[in-house]
């Protein structure tokens, strides 16, 4: 009997349900014709529904019973032969169908916290030490690539050549295809990521202790609204399209995306660096390291890294299953896994670059741990990946709760965005983050009926909210005219985005640059990079 870590509540959870061979066969049985049959099909085409049915499913919004994921465990139940080590692991109101084929346990896991940083970027700030927080590393990189004179063995050279050779599975049509999906389904895509994957994600408690540290996302109103804003410049300029390029061209060696994934490779790489380095004095009096590794593992190790790209993968699909009331194609899924897994790439998740060789440079780790991987190479293993990280490490404690209140507070509207967030991630996980099920603005006199009403107000806006969602993202769905000319505007959307992100992340950072004093003086403001760690790490920021 596979065992199982306590409960935030401090109780222990109910024992695992595990399948009895007959129970498992008889499941496999029912399901593997059809899906033999229909393996490229959606599946709304091999799902028998009835037109009540199909009504009904259209306007009801369930995050806990996804149509996709009875399929998919359905597949992988019959693509396994040996049903005895299948579990139904009961996690925040969904029973993960757990198989060792497919999903990686605990123990597996536990190694990619407390071995693995990203050992070739942790190794190239190690030895050039002159390396500040505003310094564009990426940019000292390209001119030592470009430098006549430099031999072979320049370790920044080097390492800028190695991320012009993509791997070998690196289609870049189909990356502009999974860049089509991101566009074409933005408004779902940017509701999931937020309200979805960004809430529920860095509520994990050991990925909070990092974002403590840096005050990342946890600072005042205006510094979170523009760490937020960050993200979404990383995005745009991955995926805006420019002077009518298509987008995938940014991605490519030294186009715009692939330099800004790289440039925030190198601040989660200074971030790393700095939290190690950090000391506090003991209560003996003597000098010890701050950050906790036995407790927390290494600050944005490969777990984590590994769990940010799933929220932005993985999780925003599930998002857009939730809005639209149906998953996406099977091949549009494919093609926007593909493009995460080469984002991954770049920002240092270690992964495969052909068949005998992987991303990971160290090779004493790399003959212990297997390349974490999380986007590929299938459909399965990827959504597998995603519950085996959240079953492992997505445990609220009291301080993801203080983080999700404020990240829902920095815009207003808090008792609306709760609610949406609370839709989209399921009764069970919103209760174990603190989020309320009935509101009662402060100040008002305590009435049943005034807040009767006002919560059913909510609700109706928030459902309404979600329906126009639906909607929007059916119609982009079933209309091919509409998704070419969605997909098109939200481009533009994207490109004006990109290009005030630009103007406003240039004058914060030169405003964070004349404050700093240990700039290095070889750094000027207009050298600095997009991505510079304008908050270091502090040991108060966590203790």
């Amino acid at each position: 009997m596979r065992q199982r870590r306590k409960s935030s509540s401090g109780g222990l959870p109910p024992p695992l349900k595990r399948c009895s061979s007959a129970s498992v066969a008889s499941l496999d049985c029912s399901i593997r014709t059809s899906i033999g049959q229909h393996e490229d099909e959606d599946i709304d085409e091999f799902v028998n529904n009835s037109f009540l049915e199909r009504i009904r499913n259209i306007l009801r919004f369930d995050a806990l019973n996804l149509k996709s994921t009875a399929v998919r465990n359905a597949k992988m139940l019959s693509s396994i032969d040996d049903h005895s080590s299948v579990s139904y692991i009961p996690h925040y109101g969904v029973d993960v169908c757990f198989t060792d084929e497919y999903h990686s346990s605990a123990s597996k896991l536990e190694p990619y916290r407390l071995m693995v940083g990203d050992p070739e970027m942790d190794s190239l700030l190690s030895e050039f030490k002159s390396f500040g927080p505003f310094d564009d590393v990426i940019a000292a990189a390209a001119a030592a690539c470009n430098d006549p004179t430099n031999d072979a063995t320049d370790k920044l050279a080097q390492f800028y050549r190695h991320y012009e050779q993509v791997p070998s599975w690196v289609d870049f049509d189909q990356i502009q295809r999974g860049i089509d999906v991101f566009l074409a389904y933005l408004p779902a895509a940017g509701a999931a990521l937020y309200y979805r994957s960004l809430v529920g994600g860095f509520s994990i408690p050991k990925i909070v202790e990092v974002l403590k540290s840096t005050r990342y996302l946890m600072s005042d109103r205006k510094k979170t609204l523009s760490r937020l804003i960050d993200t979404g410049g990383l995005l745009a300029a991955c995926f805006a399209p420019t002077n009518g390029s298509l987008s995938a061209a940014s991605l490519r060696p030294g186009g715009r995306g692939w330099l800004a994934s790289l440039r925030v490779r190198v601040l989660h790489a200074k971030i790393r660096q700095r939290l190690l380095q950090l000391k506090r004095t003991s209560d003996d009096g003597h000098s010890v390291q701050s950050w906790d590794i036995e407790k927390n593992g290494i600050p944005i190790n490969q777990e984590d890294m590994a769990a940010t790209l799933l929220a932005f993968s993985v999780n925003v699909l599930l998002g857009i299953e939730i809005l639209a009331g149906r998953p996406l194609h099977k091949n549009e899924q494919l093609d926007y896994l593909a493009l995460w897994r080469y984002i991954g790439w770049l920002l240092g998740i270690d992964t495969p670059e052909s068949e005998d060789m992987s991303s990971n440079c160290d090779t004493s780790i790399k003959e212990s741990l297997p390349p974490i991987d999380p986007c590929g190479p299938s459909i399965l293993r990827a959504y597998a990946s995603l519950e085996s990280i959240i079953m492992h490490i997505l445990h609220p404690e009291p301080s993801s709760c203080d983080l999700v209140t404020h990240l829902l507070s920095v815009t207003g509207f808090f008792a609306f965005r709760a609610e949406v967030c609370r839709n989209l991630l399921g009764d069970p996980l919103a209760d174990g983050l603190g989020l309320p099920k009935c509101y009662c603005w402060q100040g008002w006199r305590v009435d049943a009926i005034q807040i009767f009403v006002v919560n059913a107000l909510l609700k109706v806006a928030v459902y309404t909210f979600f329906m126009c969602f639906r909607v929007y993202t059916l119609l982009t769905m079933s209309c091919p005219w509409f998704k070419t000319k969605a997909t098109v505007w939200h481009g533009n959307l994207q490109s004006k985005f990109l290009q005030k992100w630009v103007e406003g992340n240039s004058s914060r950072i030169s405003a964070a640059y004349k404050k700093d004093n240990t700039a290095s003086a070889s750094v000027t403001k207009s050298s600095s990079c997009p991505f510079s760690m304008v908050m270091p790490p502090q040991y108060d920021s966590f203790v």
